[in-house]
């Protein structure tokens, strides 16, 4: 058999395909961002609360800035500069 066998490449493909995951809900979130210098800012987004706090924890921990490019205008956000994050949906607030 080779490398590249034509059966083996079928397998594999059936198996991604499997993967799929439906989407995920969004919703009206108010992110509110506390700067070291104590100044505050808050920003509306429609978003999935799962993946904002995925990007928000990433960004933290490898220093890059968040970008909002799917926002209207796009912005991003320099994580050294942020104090903490607290997330406010409807109904509450949700974590910092």
């Amino acid at each position: 058999m080779g490398l590249f066998n034509r059966q083996d490449s079928d397998v594999i493909r059936g198996g991604l395909a499997q993967q799929r995951q439906a989407p995920k809900p969004v919703q009206e979130i108010e992110m509110v961002l506390k700067y070291f210098d104590d100044s505050q800012e808050t920003i509306l987004l429609t978003y999935n609360l799962e993946e904002l706090q995925q990007q928000v924890s990433t960004s933290f921990g490898t220093g890059s800035s968040m970008n909002f490019t799917s926002a209207a205008p796009p912005f991003s956000i320099n994580p050294r500069w942020v104090k903490k994050i607290t997330y406010k949906v409807k109904g509450g607030v949700l974590g910092d």
